[in-house]
């Protein structure tokens, strides 16, 4: 029999910046985990509005934390708190209210700060850290499992066709533009390749951060303007068909957790380059679907491993997508709510 949604629990959905406008890929992990989401629970998502984007002089991180506190009254109706924000999840704790909390790549998200003094508020951001931990119903992780945390795989959905591996061209990269992803080294290695491997491929790299000006200036120091592209910010189905018409996703990140954007390159069958950090190696197996280059490799490694998968690109690909079917957003949802209804009905006792 058909449930009313009205008679569904409420939940709420913490995300410091709208599902349009957050960055990396915490914004279409909460879009593909909600699609399905939605057939359980009222969700009702509490976000900065769209106008904040362009505010730079104060951090958003600071404005959400304001905009939640004004918004207990109406938090403390719901049943509970499903939180992909640590300044959501502190708040939650500081005003105890039920939750659960997703940790996206770092620990720490100011390691990676927009802002020059992002580093000094590092500790506050552990502190938050280790409350969110010490309070949160369940806490999940989109890295490394560990004591505490239990992993989350990033759930994929869309209809995005897989291409014919002849109909496919080029390189991308899809993230944040900070210094911590390394993008210019990938346009060192992109360098190195032959010209007529360059001509072939052009280097896309979607995101924004405030990278963007130096790229924009190494591109053109290296005299690269007609092959590696600053793309800017995609919507998730236009990246995602970006990505389906690529030969190999590139990354070079220092640190993550996992990157929704390799998730998404598997699903649709783009093998992938990357240093093997955070859970990246529990997914990308070098030699199989990809290829992962030490933290300090060198640039002619990279290279290497570019040539390597494009002189044997049908297995790679096939590899990718058999590999990427793991990520299937209607069953990492069933085994969320197991886990939300567990919470419930234990409260109910």
């Amino acid at each position: 029999m058909e449930v009313s949604k009205n008679t569904m629990p409420k939940v709420a959905i913490l995300l410091t910046n709208s599902l349009q406008t957050s960055y990396g890929g915490i914004g279409p992990f909460v879009k593909n985990l909600d699609v399905h989401l939605n057939d359980h629970y009222q969700l009702r998502y509490f976000s900065l509005s769209e106008k904040f984007e362009h505010v730079t002089i104060i951090p958003h991180r600071l404005l959400y934390l304001v905009y939640l506190f004004s918004k207990y009254f109406t938090l403390r109706k719901y049943e509970f708190i499903i939180s992909h924000s640590h300044e959501g999840s502190f708040v939650a704790s500081v005003l105890g209210l039920p939750f659960v909390h997703v940790f996206h790549g770092n620990d720490n998200p100011v390691s990676i700060s927009r802002f020059w003094y992002g580093k000094y508020f590092a500790s506050l951001f552990d502190y938050m850290s280790r409350t969110i931990s010490r309070n949160s119903l369940i806490s999940y992780t989109v890295g490394n499992e560990m004591d505490g945390r239990k992993k989350i795989l990033n759930p994929i959905s869309h209809d995005i066709a897989v291409r014919d591996a002849s109909s496919k061209s080029g390189f991308i990269f899809a993230g944040r533009l900070e210094s911590g992803k390394r993008i210019g080294r990938l346009i060192d290695a992109y360098a190195l390749l032959p010209f007529e491997t360059r001509e072939l491929n052009t280097f896309k790299i979607a995101g924004r951060g405030s990278q963007f000006d130096f790229l924009k200036s190494k591109i053109a120091s290296l005299g690269l303007e007609g092959q590696v592209q600053l793309i800017g910010n995609l919507d998730n189905k236009a990246l995602v068909e970006e990505i389906s018409t690529k030969k190999i996703l590139l990354m070079a990140s220092e640190f993550e957790g996992f990157p929704m954007a390799i998730a998404e390159a598997l699903s649709v069958a783009v093998p992938v380059i990357s240093t093997g950090v955070g859970d990246i190696p529990s997914f990308v197996v070098s030699g199989e679907n990809g290829i992962l280059v030490e933290k300090d490799y060198l640039d002619t490694d990279y290279k290497t491993a570019i040539e390597t998968i494009l002189s044997d690109y049908d297995r790679f690909s096939q590899n990718a997508y058999v590999s990427g079917k793991v990520f299937d957003a209607k069953k990492i949802t069933e085994d969320l709510v197991k886990d939300l209804d567990r919470i419930r009905n234990k409260a109910a006792n």
